[in-house]
């Protein structure tokens, strides 16, 4: 007979069920909903130069619920998500041939800026991650809309410049 190790808790109170808890149907579509928007990548980037032996490339994924920037070295890496309620702000900082992408946080440390990117890929996900802002503030359900729509929608919401009658600065 096998030997389960782990601590159990009981009441003389309260009678103890056995077997799972039963969830209601909203609450199960609720969770394949999240789970959905939570594997729908919107956009990625990373650093396109390493410059140094100890400096890896940095990359960010950006999702509808959280962003997540990763950073390599030559020994390790390190994974951080951010929510997006957690993102205050967003700036580009651009250099000669490269761009610096710093996100601001309310609540948590804010992270160091991913530096050596594109620098049409530090202003694209300035405007996603802008948009996603904008969207959870409004209370925006985005996970019923189809990936190339969303991108399209939000590429135009977190635009920085309006170019009039136009329409959005391009990049």
């Amino acid at each position: 007979m096998p030997i389960k190790l782990g601590t159990v808790y009981s009441s003389k109170h309260k009678k103890v069920k056995s077997g799972t808890p039963s969830v209601s149907n909203s609450e199960l579509e609720k969770l394949n909903e999240l789970e959905k928007s939570a594997r729908k990548i919107i956009f990625e980037a990373e650093s396109v130069a390493p410059w140094g032996f100890f400096k890896g490339k940095d990359k960010i994924t950006i999702c509808t619920n959280r962003i997540a920037i990763t950073r390599q070295t030559w020994s390790s890496n390190e994974e951080r998500p951010i929510a997006i309620e957690n993102i205050v702000a967003a700036s580009v900082y651009r250099h000669m041939r490269y761009a610096s992408l710093s996100i601001d946080t309310f609540g948590i440390p804010k992270p160091e800026p991913i530096t050596r990117m594109r620098i049409k890929d530090a202003r694209l996900a300035r405007r996603y991650m802008l948009a996603l802002v904008e969207c959870k503030k409004a209370g925006i359900d985005l996970t019923k809309i189809d990936l190339p729509e969303l991108r399209e929608r939000l590429k135009n919401l977190g635009a920085v410049r309006f170019t009039g009658d136009e329409g959005y600065h391009k990049i």
